[in-house]
């Protein structure tokens, strides 16, 4: 089969559909923009020229890529064309899926309700995005959701006959899982928190909370910050760190965009991800999303991929494969009181490392295909 694959912005969650597709078998196409492209250079190393790449330049013009989409689906003869990200010009790309009657499309939906609700203001663009949304919808028959916990509240917007799938925004495909020390056994208890520094997305001032209060009960930890930040939120997290990191050495941060090889690295070698997650959220002309529910964190494909147990807020949807790995709370204290014995009880942490690693095997691209027969038979 020929197939066409479009990402703008999430590389890490196009790297999956990318390796579920590549049986050996199929001759895949990659529309994708610079960004991306450095990233996914990085993933796929020697492995890049398995695969045809139509990279948008930063200076090209989104509408003549679009044209180019087009021209090279009916050129190339592509019977499939998965579109994982489609962020913005919703109408065109609407328009485009109207001009391939004959491929298959499947889309997938980051965010969920922004499609379907609408809350009005005196923005001329934002009805544009709306109508825009509305069209794509409409044009388009199959749909993906990056999350199992999203499935029914997408079916619950769309018709019978429209098919909803849940590819992962990661598969599991260690070799050998890396594998760490306990805590109890390095002295320390080392967390990460993937991610761009968004206040949107995950509450910094639990990771402040959670360092102040470990401080004072004498628990050694480090904590890194695994993204670059976004917007005022952003910059003023960044601005704390480097007035905590004048009085302390267990806080680490970077200062812009982490390459995959170093983000990789650190993830290995944390011990816990920390998904301090906002539940309710607005990302896009007003409308609320619910993580877990209308959207995905980008933190349970870091889980899985890296086989790592993580500590998750007790009112997030978490998926049900993902459960025994999983350590909730509802206080900073509960935290501290689990990392206090992570700390005395190797067999603690050793236990939760060996579910977790379970839980990412349900992961693997032979899994994840097993799952979707109709979309990799």
């Amino acid at each position: 089969m020929r197939i066409g694959i479009f990402e703008t912005e999430h590389f890490e969650g196009a790297y999956p559909i990318i390796r579920l597709f590549d049986n050996g078998q199929h001759e895949i196409t990659i529309f994708t923009y610079e960004k991306p492209y450095r990233q996914f250079r990085f993933l796929f190393g020697e492995q890049m020229n398995r695969y045809k790449w139509i990279v948008k330049k930063d200076d090209e013009n989104k509408y003549a890529f679009i044209k180019k989409i087009y021209r090279e689906t009916r050129a190339a003869k592509l019977e499939l064309l998965y579109m994982n990200t489609v962020q913005d010009n919703h109408l065109f790309y609407a328009c485009l899926v109207a001009l391939l009657p004959k491929v298959r499309i499947v889309a997938t939906l980051h965010d969920v309700n922004s499609y379907f609700r609408f809350r009005p203001a005196l923005s001329i663009r934002r009805w544009v995005r709306y109508i825009g949304k509305r069209f794509f919808i409409s044009s388009v028959k199959e749909f993906n959701v990056v999350s199992d916990t999203m499935v029914s509240h997408l079916q619950s917007f769309l018709p019978a006959h429209k098919k909803v799938y849940s590819l992962p925004g990661a598969v599991y495909e260690m070799e050998k899982p890396y594998g760490c020390i306990s805590p109890a056994d390095e002295g320390v208890v080392k967390l990460v928190v993937p991610g761009t520094i968004d206040g949107r997305r995950r509450d910094y001032e639990q990771v402040f909370e959670l360092l102040q209060a470990c401080n004072l009960a004498g628990i050694n930890i480090s904590v890194v910050l695994l993204g670059g930040y976004y917007g005022e939120y952003g910059h003023m997290i960044l601005e704390k760190c480097r007035v905590y990191a004048q009085q302390h050495n267990n806080l680490r941060f970077y200062t812009g965009l982490v390459d995959q090889p170093e983000f990789d690295r650190v993830m290995n070698e944390a011990h816990l991800v920390f998904t301090p997650t906002v539940i309710d959220t607005v990302l896009f002309d007003g409308i609320e999303e619910t993580y877990g529910l209308s959207i995905s964190s980008g933190n349970i494909f870091d889980i899985i991929k890296h086989a790592k147990p993580f500590i998750s807020p007790a009112t997030l949807r978490v998926p049900d494969r993902l459960k025994s790995s999983c350590i909730t709370y509802t206080s900073v204290e509960e935290i501290c009181d689990f990392l206090r014995k992570s700390l005395h009880d190797a067999s603690l942490y050793n236990e939760l490392s060996k579910e977790a690693e379970l839980n990412s095997q349900k992961y693997t691209i032979a899994r994840v295909r097993e799952r979707n027969p109709t979309l990799f038979a």
